[in-house]
């Protein structure tokens, strides 16, 4: 929730039916008591007198309150916790020097607009890539020289590039590193690229079956896992997943086993070396 004075309020409802709040630009946070208290300075008192309309108090009936787009869900998870995270984070502005040095993502891609606002980092520097479910951000991937890690608090959806009315290829991989390496290695042109972070809980399976639903009639699925056992499992999961979507599902695996696509990336050196077009 915006208002006039710059203030951008991020609500989330807990597992036990109470309502949170951050303020995205300021310093506030807690409960409608902790926002009134923030906002008109007053004691505990008054903000019962306050509140007490909102609930039908003293025979009169409580204000009308705006329709939302959809009901807010309890979350299982610290959801405005991962907010306040994520919001701290900033953007990577064109260049990173883990992702571009270590693991050779071209600035090409880092900057696309495909992938606008969807690499981020933290104050140590790390690469956060959001996850998104049914409901919104429920997470984000960490990734730095050796470490890898996921928001604390936060829960597991997809991270993903943003989607076009023109793409025809839903390409899933295992982390955020590999669906950044495969843009580089075969192009953004009508793909759209996930990351599951590894291996699928149901509540992923809900979300790829979701995102496949959105994908145009003629579509077709890749599946570009790493060429592991752990691969061939986190395929076969999402082609079970997958199987009702009505889309023809293909795999896509490195060419060397053990390997994943920043592998093949590495190995490639030069942009020109590169492979330029995807299997068909």
């Amino acid at each position: 929730m915006r208002h006039s004075n710059g203030d951008k309020l991020i609500i989330a409802k807990q597992a036990n039916g109470q309502f949170v709040y951050f303020n995205a630009v300021g310093d506030d946070n807690g409960t409608i008591i902790d926002l009134i208290q923030s906002r008109d300075r007053v004691s505990l008192g008054e903000v019962r007198k306050l509140l007490r309309p909102w609930i039908g108090a003293a025979g009169s009936p409580p204000p009308t309150l705006p329709s939302l787009p959809m009901e807010l869900q309890p979350s299982e998870y610290d959801a405005a916790g991962v907010l306040r995270m994520w919001m701290d984070a900033r953007p990577i502005g064109e260049t990173h020097t883990y992702l571009e040095t270590e693991r050779c993502i071209p600035r090409s891609i880092l900057t696309h607009p495909k992938f606008r606002d969807r690499v981020r980092r933290d104050q140590r520097f790390n690469a956060v890539f959001p996850h998104f479910n049914q409901a919104g951000l429920c997470g984000f991937e960490l990734k730095n020289k050796r470490f890898t890690g996921f928001s604390s608090g936060g829960a597991k959806g997809l991270a993903c590039s943003r989607p076009e009315d023109i793409d025809r290829k839903m390409v899933i991989c295992e982390t955020a590193i590999d669906m950044l390496s495969y843009a580089a290695l075969y192009g953004v042109a009508e793909h759209r690229f996930f990351s599951t972070a590894g291996q699928i809980s149901p509540s992923q399976a809900d979300c790829l079956r979701s995102a496949a639903g959105r994908m145009p009639s003629d579509s077709a699925i890749v599946l570009a896992m790493d060429h592991d056992d752990g691969g061939q499992t986190l395929a076969a999961q999402i082609k079970d997943a997958l199987a009702e979507s009505g889309l023809p599902i293909s795999e896509h695996v490195p060419p060397n086993t053990g390997d994943d696509w920043n592998d093949v990336l590495r190995s490639h050196g030069e942009p020109s070396m590169r492979p330029t077009a995807s299997p068909q």
